[in-house]
């Protein structure tokens, strides 16, 4: 969740007057979210529980390169005054951050398994 919860203030930093819209910021949601995801689904007690780790690690790669690309569809209605930006660095760090936080996952249950 932590994670998850860090992308708010990164938001927050691209609306600032000063405009703090370096690579690291305009990155760090694409690194934060795929990888707060897995965790957060990775911690679920619910059907996605009875999952292995790289079936959701592949679902959360899904998920979030499908995000970054419904970007460059257009928008109906009010929504197309909404500003979106693509970037293909952004498919590139969710891939990484997705690929990071499973071997993170698979580090920590490795760990969990040998100590029960």
């Amino acid at each position: 969740m932590v994670l998850l919860f860090a992308i708010l203030p990164i938001k927050l930093l691209r609306l600032a007057p000063h405009g703090e819209s370096g690579a690291v910021v305009g990155v760090a949601p694409s690194i934060l979210g795929p990888a707060g995801l897995l965790f957060l689904l990775l911690s679920s007690t619910g059907r996605i529980s009875r999952l292995s780790l790289g079936q959701v690690t592949l679902l959360v790669a899904a998920t979030s390169v499908m995000l970054e690309l419904v970007q460059l569809l257009p928008r109906p209605g009010v929504l197309a005054r909404v500003h979106y930006t693509f970037d293909p660095v952004d498919l590139v760090a969710s891939v990484i951050s997705t690929s990071t936080a499973y071997v993170v996952a698979r580090l920590i249950l490795r760990k969990d398994q040998g100590t029960s």
